[in-house]
C-alpha cells in the first residue's frame, strides 16, 4: 500500500486557485460571447471555418488545470511511499548533547540514560553493521565515524560530554549524520536521532529532511519526554519536545517516531528499530511533476497557436 506525504504542505493551499480559475474561465467565455454577438456574423463564420465558432474551450481549460496541479504538487514536494524488503543497514546515532540533557527526570539524567540504551542498541545490531555517532547542540560534531569496532563505538558514546554551546541544531545533526553514512553506501542507511528539545538554531528542518531524502537515508526519531519534566543545573528550566517536528522528520524520510517517557520506553524504541522487517521506499515526484508541467505549458501554447487560434 502506498502512502503520500508532502515536504512543503502549505503549498497545497494553492489548490483553491483551481476552482477560481474554472469560474473565471467560464465567466470570460460568457463575456466574450456576449461581445461577439454584437459584431459577428456567426453563420458566415461557420460556413468558412466549418465548425463551432465560439466553443467553451474545455480542452484548454483541462490542460491549464493540469498545469497548475502539477506545479503545485511539485512545489509541495509530493512523495509517494511504497513498501519494500528490508536490506542490511548501517546506522548513525545522532544524540542531543545540549545542557538540557542533564535534566533529572531520567535516572541519573537524560544523557546518561541515552548512553546506556544506545550502547544496548549497538550490541544488538548485526555483526556486519557499521555504526557511527554524532552529537548536536548549537553545533554538530562527529564522535565516531562508521565502524564495526563495537568497543570503539561504545567508548565514543560513553565519552559524550554535555556541550557548552547553546541551542539545539537538529538540522545540523541530521546533515552531519548523513555525511558520515555517505562514506560507505553499500548498505541501506539509517539515522536514529535522540533529542529532548526543539530545533532552535541553524537551518530550517526542511533542509535536513531534503538532504536525508536526496541521499536515501531513513531517519528514526526518539523524543525524550516525561510528563513532569525535569530540572537541570540548579534551575527550574524545562525543555519540551516538539512532537510535530520529530514526526515530520520521520514520516518524510520513511522512519518512525517514538516518544519515550523512561528508559524502558527508550529501550523498546531501539528494539523496534532493530527488528523492522520492511522499510518505506520514497519516490520523489518534484522533478517529474515539474517536467510534466513544463511539457503541458508547451502543449497549451500549441493549442493556442492552432486549434484555439483567434480569428483575425
Amino acid at each position: 500500500m502506498a502512502d503520500i506525504t508532502f515536504l512543503n504542505a502549505p503549498f497545497l493551499w494553492l489548490l483553491f486557485s483551481i476552482p477560481l480559475m474554472v469560474a473565471l474561465h467560464f465567466f470570460l467565455m460568457k463575456y466574450v460571447k456576449r461581445r461577439a454577438v454584437l459584431f459577428a456574423n456567426f453563420e458566415a463564420l461557420k460556413r468558412v471555418t466549418g465548425s463551432v465558432v465560439l466553443s467553451k474551450n474545455i480542452t484548454l481549460l483541462i490542460v491549464r488545470i493540469l498545469i497548475i496541479l502539477f506545479f503545485i504538487m511539485s512545489a509541495a514536494g509530493m512523495i509517494i511511499w511504497t513498501e519494500g524488503q528490508l536490506s542490511e543497514f548501517n546506522y548513525v546515532l545522532a544524540i542531543d548533547s545540549s545542557s538540557s540533557m542533564l535534566a533529572d527526570d531520567f535516572t541519573p539524567n537524560r544523557l546518561e540514560a541515552t548512553k546506556e540504551t544506545a550502547i544496548g542498541f549497538v550490541d544488538s545490531l548485526d555483526a556486519n553493521a557499521k555504526i557511527g555517532v554524532v552529537t548536536f547542540s548549537g553545533v554538530s560534531k562527529i564522535e565516531s565515524v562508521l565502524s564495526e569496532d563495537r568497543d570503539a563505538v561504545e567508548k565514543a558514546i560513553k565519552d559524550i560530554p554535555v556541550s557548552s554551546t547553546g541551542g539545539t541544531d537538529i538540522t545540523g545533526g541530521i546533515i552531519n549524520a548523513v555525511n558520515v553514512l555517505k562514506v560507505e553506501n553499500t548498505r541501506s542507511m539509517s539515522i536514529v536521532l535522540l533529542t529532548d528539545g526543539q530545533h532552535t538554531v541553524g537551518s530550517p528542518i526542511e533542509e535536513g529532511i531534503k538532504y536525508a531524502l536526496d541521499n536515501k537515508v531513513i531517519v528514526h526519531t526518539i523524543g525524550m519526554a516525561t510528563d513532569k519534566g525535569g530540572s537541570f543545573e540548579l534551575t527550574q528550566l524545562l525543555s519540551t519536545i516538539d512532537r510535530p517536528t520529530l514526526q515530520r522528520i520521520a514520516e518524510n524520510t520513511g522512519g518512525k517516531v517514538f516518544i519515550a517517557g523512561d528508559t524502558a520506553e527508550m529501550q523498546a524504541a531501539f528494539n523496534e528499530i532493530v527488528t523492522l522487517s520492511s522499510k518505506n521506499v520514497p519516490f520523489q515526484t518534484r522533478l517529474l511533476f515539474l517536467v510534466i508541467g513544463i511539457i503541458l505549458l508547451f502543449a497549451e501554447w500549441t493549442l493556442l497557436s492552432t486549434r484555439f487560434k483567434a480569428l483575425p
